[in-house]
């Protein structure tokens, strides 16, 4: 394989891996939140089922349901903290980049999406609070614009991780390693992600992976229109690594064989 193929796939595992660990965390979030007000969890590998949560009054409900998407928050701030702490460009950078994005999708899309899908968690803490549509769309809208601005804020980090100065030197070349780096990992990534979600629980966790990473479609085209870009001086994204291929392995078969028939608390 070629080091551009080497990128792509390289970033599209990183992805998938970053992407089911911040789908573990937004999960455990709400099934150790459940356990704390005695909704007695079952933990999935994209879903919490609740054994006693009806009972509950609906300010606890709210408390639970919240609980995934504020991790999802934590996750993202602080991934994106330790990004910019480490100065070299490693794989292990690149994957907290992912996780940084993901974590902050995953807050800031159920913000945008709280008034048009009711079975989501902001959905429901809506329900319960009787929050008012207009606020509801203000709430939206705010989170639309920081998700945005935090995807524009992808495109110099994402370009630094090239090692060849002819790959980022002009406006054409940047936009083109721009889409190896984040474009293809994304729709590769979104479509086995997808197939990992199987069986379909809800609609939502299935248009979820690919809608979510329509945002990365901004730091591409915003590409073209940056300049002097620090070229990287670590080559390990354009060639092989067996400890990252293998560590996708391990995930895959704790999400699919132990989390996907659920775990008890």
């Amino acid at each position: 394989m070629k080091e551009k193929q080497f990128i792509v796939l390289n970033s599209a595992i990183l992805y998938i891996i970053a992407f089911l660990l911040t789908t573990l965390f937004h999960e455990l979030g709400h099934a150790l939140a459940g356990a704390h007000f005695g909704a007695h969890p079952i933990l999935h590998h994209n879903y919490v089922d609740y054994l006693s949560i009806n009972q509950l009054p609906a300010i606890k409900k709210v408390y639970i349901s919240l609980a995934g998407p504020l991790v999802s928050l934590l996750q993202g701030i602080l991934a994106g903290w330790v990004f910019l702490k480490i100065k070299k460009q490693t794989l292990f950078k690149l994957f907290l980049l992912w996780f940084s994005i993901l974590g902050l999708a995953n807050f800031f899309g159920y913000l945008m999406t709280g008034p048009l899908f009711q079975e989501g968690d902001i959905g429901k803490v809506y329900q319960l609070l009787s929050t008012p549509l207009v606020w509801q769309i203000v709430i939206a809208v705010a989170g639309a614009a920081i998700l945005f601005y935090a995807a524009f804020q992808m495109t110099i980090p994402a370009l630094q991780f090239s090692y060849k100065p002819v790959w980022i030197s002009d406006a054409k070349s940047r936009k083109q390693f721009a889409l190896n780096i984040l474009i293809f990992p994304w729709l590769i990534g979104a479509t086995i992600v997808t197939i990992l979600y199987l069986p379909i629980i809800a609609v939502v966790s299935i248009i979820y992976p690919f809608s979510s990473g329509m945002i990365f479609i901004f730091p591409w085209k915003n590409a073209k229109r940056v300049n002097n870009i620090r070229c990287s001086k670590k080559v390990e994204i354009g060639k092989p690594s067996a400890v990252l291929y293998v560590s996708l392995i391990v995930l895959i078969i704790v999400f699919k064989g132990v989390l996907a028939p659920g775990i008890t608390f």
